[in-house]
């Protein structure tokens, strides 16, 4: 699979649209899912994707070969859907250094078993910075320093980010 990506990527190097097109049907799948987790609704996840894959054809002479592919392009679909979210400017609340972590006074994480369509469409429900930070963390893998940077705003302000979409998940998903 690699040799056949190797061969892709230079096809689309030199501007080859056969390359291009069967690199697209390749990947765009996988990088639809992780712009729709970040962006919350199918047709700006598919903008989003559609702008990625622009960017991946655009900057391929930035690819290095001894680099996964597939994390490369994954790296700019994920930019490119926050970048998505952040023209929707989504509340970020700053929060001061000396700020103490919320009680849990939500449900018990462990009393609650669901599905995991409940929680993909709980996850829609969620505004849009809550959903960011969710998404980054939860199914991206970032941890909190990376999505503080990624995001532009302060590791405190993340932690308690998360927290706030993980408890408003959960009343969510209770509500339902």
């Amino acid at each position: 699979m690699e040799e056949t990506n190797a061969h892709l990527i230079e096809g689309c190097r030199k501007g080859n649209r056969t390359a291009q097109l069967t690199l697209y049907k390749q990947f765009a799948q996988r990088l639809y899912v992780a712009c729709l987790r970040i962006v919350g609704n199918a047709p700006e996840a598919e903008e989003a994707m559609q702008d990625a894959f622009l960017k991946i054809f655009t900057r391929l002479d930035q690819y290095h070969d001894g680099q996964c592919f597939e994390a490369w392009m994954h790296r700019i679909a994920v930019h490119t859907a926050i970048d998505y979210v952040r023209r929707q400017t989504p509340d970020w609340v700053e929060l001061s250094d000396n700020y103490a972590e919320p009680d849990n006074d939500g449900p018990d994480e462990e009393e609650l078993q669901y599905s995991v369509a409940q929680v993909k469409e709980a996850c829609k429900k969620l505004p849009a910075g809550y959903r960011v930070i969710l998404s980054l963390y939860l199914f991206e893998g970032y941890d909190m320093e990376e999505i503080a940077s990624i995001l532009k705003i302060q590791p405190p302000s993340v932690r308690s980010q998360y927290l706030r979409a993980k408890r408003k998940l959960l009343d969510i998903i209770a509500a339902n």
